[in-house]
């Protein structure tokens, strides 16, 4: 029997994305995918835990409870014997201004103070549920999430299988003994679900070079990479398949649901503007925090390399501080209150402002509606008495374009400012006058070293498929 620790699957999130993907591809179909998305299984999550910020936890989990056969057990253990679940992959996905994502891998042997538990490796706060993974990316990183998503490898493997193939290009002949990973020719690969759940679990990854097999010196940060290549693969792979099969769409996206659990305030609009920010897998910006070797209390760990990460947190936090000022003034974004309207004419640009807004630590008031009409040249902010200020802070985040009105009559219901999406619109950009953001790091951990998460692991190649 192979050790547990051979059994790491991270991109099982992979899944994840497949599933918001395919939502996109029946997105005519708008009553339909949203009736499938109700039916998702939801975990139990304090909604109190939940905060604006347009940031999605994506956890593949390790139970073993969907183990059912004397064969899966062979490969993955039984659930007696491997009882829980840890969080084998954890990725923040964040929805960027400019219709982008950046996904940011957490490696999982982290060192990290975990509220109520103490200092741990971070996997180990799944294994006291959901809300505590959560708070306790919010509380050591300073990184608000806003949803939650998580899946089972049983559910990765039957959505590959559904699709047929997933192409990988592997640059050498490779192997992974423990896993079962065995590629004898370099080139374009097309992997079952068996053969691609072998290669995003390898922790023991050979690379045939110079006439011998040589390991993987980066073990589970070379896997993260290849996992990530998988995921812009997979997630193309099924866009494709639901675009050009559209009958076949619905069938596909049951298959994946099955496996698949979320928040509760998770519903189609968030999903759908995912969906939008990873249907390109060029749009996708994948990293993995740096690191530094670390060994304490006896076992081998990492450790944040804080200047090294800075940068990339300050992108997961989108504006960094909460008293940080829209162009230049002393208005704190999370007190303005704003009503987004689509009046351009354009198909979702309305949702995707109302979730960059909330990106950069805006409060948006419910989901974003069609405004009067649809053929507005000019975009519009429109401010209640008092709030011009409010307004200002709005419109410095337009790139530009738009313009101030003070409202006729009553604002919305708990608003400050209406932004109504004109044709002259083209996205979110934070203003250059704003201040950066604070660069916390988590309790225990130091800065130095060189980080350990750019090697090499099998990936050089293409951004996605071959």
């Amino acid at each position: 029997m192979v050790s547990p620790r051979a059994f790491l699957h991270r991109l099982f999130t992979a899944f994840v994305i497949a599933v918001i993907i395919t939502v996109v591809a029946i997105a005519g179909a708008y009553a339909q995918a949203a009736r499938k998305v109700s039916q998702i299984s939801k975990v139990a999550i304090g909604s109190s835990v939940l905060q604006h910020g347009g940031n999605f936890l994506l956890i593949g989990s390790d139970s073993r409870a969907f183990v059912k056969s004397s064969a899966d057990a062979q490969a993955f253990g039984s659930g007696q014997q491997q009882t829980g679940q840890r969080s084998d992959t954890i990725m923040v996905a964040h929805l960027e201004p400019n219709g982008h994502a950046l996904l940011v891998s957490f490696p999982r042997d982290l060192w990290v103070s975990i509220p109520g538990m103490g200092n741990a490796k971070i996997n180990a706060a799944f294994n006291a549920g959901p809300q505590r993974m959560i708070e306790t990316i919010e509380k050591d990183f300073d990184v608000p999430i806003s949803h939650y998503l998580e899946v089972d490898f049983a559910g990765f493997r039957d959505i590959v299988n559904t699709l047929g193939t997933i192409p990988i290009y592997f640059p050498t002949p490779a192997r992974d003994p423990k896993t079962g990973l065995n590629i004898p020719n370099a080139g374009c690969v097309q992997l079952n679900g068996d053969q691609a759940l072998a290669y995003v679990r390898s922790r023991y990854y050979e690379s045939f070079v110079d006439g011998q097999w040589r390991t993987d010196p980066t073990s589970d940060l070379g896997r993260i990479q290849r996992q990530q290549y998988f995921l812009r693969t997979l997630a193309s792979r099924t866009l494709k398949a639901a675009t050009s099969k559209p009958w076949k769409a619905s069938s596909l996206l049951d298959t994946m649901l099955k496996a698949v659990q979320r928040d509760p305030k998770l519903g189609l609009g968030p999903l759908r503007a995912l969906a939008y920010a990873f249907h390109n897998p060029n749009g996708v910006d994948t990293r993995t925090l740096p690191v530094t070797p670390y060994y304490v209390d006896g076992q081998s760990a990492l450790q944040l390399d804080d200047a090294k990460a800075a940068p990339l947190l300050a992108r997961l936090r989108g504006i960094g501080d909460s008293s940080d000022s829209g162009g230049g003034s002393s208005v704190d974004l999370g007190s303005v209150h704003v009503v987004v309207e689509n009046g351009s004419g354009t198909t979702g640009a309305g949702a995707r402002a109302a979730d960059a807004l909330g990106g950069f630590g805006f409060s948006v008031v419910g989901s974003a509606t069609n405004a009067d009409r649809q053929d507005y040249p000019v975009t519009e902010v429109r401010y209640a008495s008092g709030a011009s200020d409010k307004a200002k802070a709005v419109l410095s985040y337009l790139g530009g374009v738009g313009e101030m009105t003070q409202l006729e009559g009553n604002a919305p219901a708990d608003a400050d400012v209406v932004l109504v999406i004109g044709r002259d619109f083209k996205g979110l950009s934070k203003p250059a006058s704003t201040t950066a953001p604070k660069t916390s790091a988590p309790k225990g951990s130091s800065s130095g070293g060189n980080p350990t998460a750019g090697a090499t692991s099998g990936t050089s190649g293409p951004a996605a498929g071959c």
